[in-house]
């Protein structure tokens, strides 16, 4: 009876400790599970970068100020849950992965800030052009819209150029840059009126940068 006894406890406790590693084991699996996902979303978000398709999307949204927003606030959503998942076992990981897991809210917060210059560059870009910019040759912007593209371009200019910094001054110059090197592929296809207005446009944005070009402050 004793033996018997003895036995089933003995099996019992087996069974318990057997269980017991399961679970421990089990946690394990799920707090790496966590600390893998939290580490490969920041650093996917930091390679990530605005494709021609929603290049696309945010210029046909161009004038709602929400869309940076809402993106922003669902991708806060998703950090914040793969965050929360890794600092409810905080302590359980290795100090080497500690030390990682604080230093991926920063990297995020830089890689955020990279997206939200995308867009604004992004929306900047499209209020002065008019047009998606699929190609940086500007290569769909043809004879039937390059007139209009100038005059767009030092309209939108002269309304925002006293509030253009340095960094700003540097994008318009290179998109001008880029709207001048089309024109000269197109020249011989274009009418007397069309290169007239051009010609006025080009006038237009000397005076501008003239007068708020910061080198010329």
């Amino acid at each position: 009876m004793f033996r018997k006894t003895s036995t089933l406890l003995l099996a019992l406790c087996l069974s318990f400790l057997f269980a017991c590693n399961n679970e421990e084991d089990q946690a394990v699996i799920e707090r790496e599970a966590a600390y893998t996902a939290y580490k490969d979303f920041v650093a996917t978000f930091e390679q990530d970068s605005l494709t021609e398709v929603e290049l696309r999307a945010l210029q046909q949204s161009i004038e709602d100020d929400s869309r940076w927003e809402t993106e922003s606030a669902e991708i806060d959503q998703q950090f914040l849950e793969r965050k929360g998942r890794v600092i409810e076992n905080l302590g359980d990981y290795s100090p080497e992965q500690q030390e990682e897991i604080a230093n991926l809210e920063e990297r995020y917060n830089l890689a955020k800030q990279r997206r939200q210059q995308q867009y604004e560059e992004a929306g900047m870009r499209y209020a002065l052009l008019g047009v998606p910019v699929i190609n940086p040759d500007l290569s769909n912007i043809t004879t039937e819209n390059i007139a209009d593209t100038y005059e767009r371009f030092t309209s939108t200019l002269a309304d925002n150029a006293a509030n253009y910094e340095g960094r700003e001054w540097e994008m318009v110059e290179g998109w001008w840059n880029s709207l001048n090197n089309r024109y000269q592929a197109l020249l011989t296809e274009l009418s007397a009126a069309e290169l007239s207005t051009i010609e006025q446009a080009q006038d237009r944005y000397l005076e501008l940068r003239e007068q708020y070009y910061p080198p010329n402050q």
